[in-house]
């Protein structure tokens, strides 16, 4: 199989945190989990068209490239931040205010062409985000650490197999570009897990179905 494949493939571990958002949803009827559904599959879709362009063998139009371009980049920024917003607790309406506001900003940067910007945009929204939210971060670190642990591990490794990929020869780019596919999922599922099991300690619901007294 063509090496170049795995860029795609490495999209399946986008299923960790959407079934996280799933399982949140159900147990504790968490709608901001549908709305993080629904993110994630548009995000994953233009993703996997952009990278089409990236793969021999795979018909493409090469006319409507920087259109992939524009819905993979900005889509994919804008979902980082609004995942931060979910994982770090923050509340209605602020959330979708807050996910709306940064989507605009994300979309104009894009439209620019203005990606040194949107790359100090992104650290000064998820630094702002990490100050309102200390004591939701803290409260993460201590109660939960190994998954604490997890979640900034796998933040740092997808970071750094980013602008990795971007310094190396085609090859390269599809191997680190992967491995980023790979982190930030794992990033935002480990992330969702420490807010479910916040949730549930300081605000318990318990699975359970309700007795049926028909026949």
């Amino acid at each position: 199989m063509n090496s170049s494949y795995w860029i795609l493939i490495t999209h399946i571990f986008s299923l960790f945190p959407i079934g996280v958002f799933f399982w949140s949803w159900k147990i504790r009827k968490d709608i901001h989990s549908i709305f993080m559904i629904l993110n994630f599959i548009f995000c994953v879709l233009f993703s996997m068209f952009y990278h089409n362009h990236d793969i021999d063998g795979i018909p493409y139009n090469n006319s409507d490239y920087d259109i992939w371009i524009l819905l993979d980049s900005q889509k994919s920024t804008s979902l980082i931040l609004t995942t931060g917003l979910y994982i770090s607790r923050i509340r209605d309406p602020y959330f979708y205010n807050f996910a709306y506001i940064a989507n605009v900003i994300t979309l104009i940067l894009s439209l620019f062409k203005l990606p040194n910007f949107t790359t100090y945009y992104l650290i000064l929204h998820l630094f702002i985000n990490i100050i309102i939210k200390w004591r939701t971060i803290y409260r993460y670190l201590i109660k939960f650490k190994i998954i604490s642990f997890l979640t900034i591990t796998s933040g740092i490794i997808a970071t750094i197999c980013y602008y990795t990929a971007n310094k190396y020869n085609f090859k390269q780019y599809i191997f680190y570009h992967s491995l980023w596919h790979l982190f930030i999922f794992f990033t935002a599922g480990f992330g969702s897990i420490l807010r479910y099991k916040l949730d549930q300690e300081l605000y318990p619901i318990l699975s359970q179905r309700d007795t049926l007294d028909s026949i």
